[in-house]
């Protein structure tokens, strides 16, 4: 083989692989949508709590805002049990690498969040720091596995997001500021995503996003 034959098939081998990237993303696009929603839900309902707007616990409020959206997040892998027979093809290694990227994301934040509701911190205020901390991390980095240079913007917004809520950590107008935050830089991606998905993309089986 050539040195020429040699580069052509590692230029299409990172096409391939860009290609296998922005479709998981297209394919999780609704995911990201779906948990922006959710989590601005609870951000909302824990928001009308602190001014007595209404009186239910706040910890039920994210106790559905965070059991459902996992619930969809793993419906390929409740098929996948409930139907073991059916083949699956095993996903490319670009489609794993973001798969476990954003589901571990998912589980840090989900198990943290469940630790501090339970150990009664999260009125301090500094978790929404650290979980817009990890969504930069998780977009960051999926920009360049995808070739999509506006998910950069959106990890460096939520880098400075985590700056803007550790400053208002003690205050109640940063729970209304986090919902808002959510719907901006995860749900409102997710939404881009999926109109931008190509229309013969099926999603790949995060999140867990």
């Amino acid at each position: 083989m050539s040195l020429e034959d040699s580069v052509r098939e590692d230029i299409a081998f990172i096409r391939r692989a860009v290609e296998q990237g922005r479709d998981f993303a297209a394919g999780r696009s609704l995911d990201m949508l779906v948990w922006g929603t959710a989590v601005a839900i609870g951000y909302l309902g824990t928001y009308a709590t602190a001014i007595r707007w209404w009186r239910v616990d706040p910890n039920w409020v994210w106790a559905v805002c965070i059991v459902l959206p996992w619930l969809y997040s793993l419906r390929r892998l409740f098929a996948a049990l409930l139907f073991p027979s059916k083949p699956r093809p095993t996903p490319p290694p670009m489609v794993q690498a973001l798969r476990m990227l954003w589901f571990g994301c998912g589980i840090f934040l989900s198990s943290f969040a469940v630790a501090v509701i339970i150990g009664g911190d999260m009125r301090q205020g500094w978790f929404n720091a650290v979980s817009a901390g990890v969504l930069g991390i998780g977009f960051f980095a999926s920009s360049f596995l995808c070739s999509l240079t506006w998910m950069r913007g959106v990890g460096i917004g939520w880098w400075v997001a985590a700056l803007l809520l550790y400053a208002l950590r003690h205050r109640v107008e940063v729970l209304p500021l986090s919902a808002v935050l959510m719907l901006l830089l995860l749900a409102l991606p997710g939404l881009l995503l999926w109109r931008g998905r190509p229309t013969s993309a099926a999603p790949t089986a995060p999140a867990a996003a």
